[in-house]
């Protein structure tokens, strides 16, 4: 079977191999990620029309960049070190190795609406960064690779706000402004507050994205990200976990209903992802619980 992969990935790197199935098979929005190698050769000059976040992966990547023509300057990436690129011209450049990479790609409207709702927008110019250790960048990146290689398996609001703070981290450290501390901000008001969790009881088997949550308040996804935990003390993909395990819970000592059923239910991918979920809150996995003392 033909894996599909990001056009705009694999344009990047030119002759390249996926080493774990594409984002792309999930149809996260603006943005997906892949973990690749870069097999060595020639890249032509490329233009480019995407935000890119490559973390150079177990081995050192050795090669040169065109500049002035005709002209290479040799480079040499470490393993877990960062290099992003924005839109623009890609230089021509030549590989000597193979090497892995894992990068994301970020469409434009995706990283400009996170930053129009940002409360304090850094103004640096946007640059790229080169071979850079950022943990919190490549903690997130980590983190959304292995949402996308668990099937994504959290579901559509967990991605989108790992999307998000992936976004914005790269925002802050492209235009080299360190990440503003949180102004605090005002709790969700009671009724929109109110409105938000009678969708999610509602639609509590439904893969809820965070636009729609964000939509039945009137407000940008950042605002409500933040008047949500002010309100309630956690996210809002917390919260639906936590609505979901309650009556996961409630269905497991009620009745005889199937495990496998009570997660599609629920609102779980599967019955291993609801085990998993139900071990960590409750300390037991739902068949023992079941089953009582």
């Amino acid at each position: 079977m033909v894996m599909r992969e990001s056009a705009e990935i694999a344009a990047l790197f030119g002759a390249s191999t996926l080493r774990r199935p594409s984002s792309v098979e999930l149809g996260w929005k603006g943005f997906a990620v892949e973990r690749r190698t870069a097999l060595p050769g020639e890249k032509p000059e490329l233009r480019l029309d995407h935000h890119f976040i490559i973390l150079w992966d177990m081995r050192v990547a050795e090669g040169e960049f065109a500049y002035r023509g005709d002209r290479f300057s040799p480079y040499r990436k470490l393993p877990h070190t960062l290099t992003t690129l924005p839109p623009g011209i890609r230089p021509a450049a030549r590989s000597r190795s193979a090497h892995e990479v894992i990068v994301g790609a970020l469409h434009p409207d995706l990283v400009r609406g996170v930053e129009e709702e940002l409360d304090r927008r850094p103004s640096g110019t946007l640059r790229e960064l080169y071979g850079t250790n950022d943990p919190d960048l490549r903690n997130l990146l980590l983190l959304v690779v292995r949402e996308s290689e668990m099937g994504g398996r959290c579901g559509t609001l967990y991605a989108e706000s790992l999307i998000a703070a992936l976004a914005t981290r790269l925002v802050y450290a492209a235009r080299s402004a360190p990440m503003s501390t949180p102004t605090s901000a005002s709790p969700l008001p009671r009724r929109l507050l109110q409105r938000v969790l009678d969708r999610m009881q509602a639609d509590l088997g439904a893969d809820l994205s965070l636009a729609t949550l964000a939509a039945a308040t009137g407000y940008s996804r950042g605002h409500f990200l933040r008047m949500f935990r002010a309100a309630t003390g956690q996210t809002p993909h917390r919260y639906l976990t936590e609505l979901r395990l309650a009556k996961a819970r409630d269905l497991i000592v009620g009745g005889s209903m199937p495990l496998i059923e009570i997660a599609a239910a629920c609102g779980f991918s599967s019955h291993a992802h609801l085990t998993t979920a139900f071990r960590s809150r409750f300390g037991l996995a739902p068949s023992s619980y079941r089953r009582g003392p």
